[in-house]
């Protein structure tokens, strides 16, 4: 039964086998999506809004289900995981080794990645643990909430009030929710990492009325300006920004607009090793490095990764159990018999607002597997109620 308080299910300890040296507590709390607040709940009306028999009828399916865990759902349809069929650049040479080979020559290093697959946030934290001896101090997430400079502080985001915590706030931004942008954040917090947050005020600069070109060109001049004025206030650092596709092109496009990256040089002086993730996909059967497509201006960014080919086993990706993840299934108390339910883990010590170590959406009858590393977890299922008139109302 979804009910807007908390109810706790006593299932008995679930282990999974002293191999996969996993285990969960024995009490499981299960919330209405309802009864939560902030980000979080936002995603989950999102969630909502998707047919769970039909889910890529939704025009908001492809962001929505990859970040619930669900990029099964979508890669067959998702422009973001066709095959591109990008030439091998330096087909025996070692990625992350060529990156960093390049990254002792600057300071800041920017990489992008598509909001619908998650193996590029798993990219960018091997990228955070490979540069962090070479010097490399701050972690720019574009994802990150930045609050006006005016906000009090007792109000800004969790990041900013309570620094030291391990991981991150699922109010620290709308995209950090998605549990492989959670590891990052847990990844880089260990390793030392400053986080910066530069995203633009979306009404700063704009005149009514304002084009989609103009929308753009306002956005990407502040978010340069932001991380401008951070290497400013802090000389010697040595910056890696995470961002979203375009916003790492480093030269002006055919019509003269410029995207941050090439704004930020513009600003510091410095050129930026440039990485996309987001314009080679499927070309080998290992991360390898890939000559920039015909249809970029050259210039446009100095690396071009081209990972694998997707593939899913339980319902998700691959690269996480290459990564270190054990797939675990989710306890018989948990499953739904209708709609969504969103499956949550998180180690024993965390509370229920950091973003957990996995997080999947799941319907009945499905072996979708919570992809984790050995450790004791606590477990939550959020019901989600799809918002169609017609649909089901109950849930388990």
């Amino acid at each position: 039964m979804a009910t807007s308080a908390a109810l706790v299910v006593s299932a008995g300890a679930a282990a999974n086998g002293p191999d996969k040296g996993i285990a969960f507590d024995n009490a499981y709390e299960t919330r209405s999506a309802e009864s939560l607040s902030g980000l979080l709940a936002m995603k989950l009306a999102n969630l909502a809004e998707i047919d769970p028999d039909h889910p890529l009828a939704s025009n908001r399916a492809t962001q929505t289900l990859s970040m619930f865990g669900r990029e099964d759902l979508i890669a067959s349809s998702s422009k973001n995981y066709a095959a591109t069929h990008c030439a091998a650049l330096m087909p025996t040479a070692d990625v992350l080794d060529e990156i960093a080979r390049r990254a002792r020559q600057t300071s800041i290093v920017i990489v992008n990645e598509s909001h619908e697959r998650s193996e590029g946030r798993g990219f960018t934290t091997m990228l955070a643990a490979r540069l962090r001896p070479l010097g490399y101090d701050a972690l720019a997430l574009e994802a990150l909430q930045n609050d006006p400079p005016t906000t009090p502080k007792q109000y800004r985001s969790p990041f900013v009030r309570q620094p030291d915590l391990p991981y991150f706030d699922d109010d620290d931004g709308f995209y950090l929710g998605e549990a492989a942008f959670g590891r990052m954040g847990r990844r880089a917090k260990a390793l030392g990492y400053r986080l910066v947050s530069y995203e633009a005020n979306p009404n700063d600069g704009l005149p009514s009325g304002a084009t989609l070109a103009q929308r753009i060109a306002v956005r990407e001049e502040e978010q340069a300006a932001n991380l401008a004025a951070f290497l400013k206030e802090h000389p010697g650092t040595k910056l890696l920004v995470h961002v979203g596709y375009q916003h790492v092109l480093e030269v002006p496009r055919a019509d003269g607009s410029k995207w941050m990256a090439a704004l930020l040089k513009q600003k510091t002086g410095i050129d930026p090793l440039t990485i996309s993730q987001t314009d080679c996909r499927g070309g080998g059967e290992a991360d390898r490095l890939a000559v920039l497509p015909a249809d970029q201006p050259p210039g446009s960014f100095d690396l071009v990764v081209d990972h694998p080919p997707a593939r899913f086993d339980r319902g998700r990706p691959v690269w996480r159990e290459k990564a270190g993840d054990r797939p675990v299934s989710v306890p018989a108390a948990l499953r739904p018999s209708v709609g969504w339910r969103v499956i949550e883990a998180r180690p024993l010590d965390e509370p229920a607002t950091s973003v957990p170590m996995d997080r999947v959406a799941i319907r009945p009858k499905e072996d979708v597997a919570l992809m984790l590393p050995p450790g004791r977890y606590r477990l939550r299922a959020i019901n989600v109620t799809w918002s169609n008139p017609k649909a089901v109302k109950s849930t388990r």
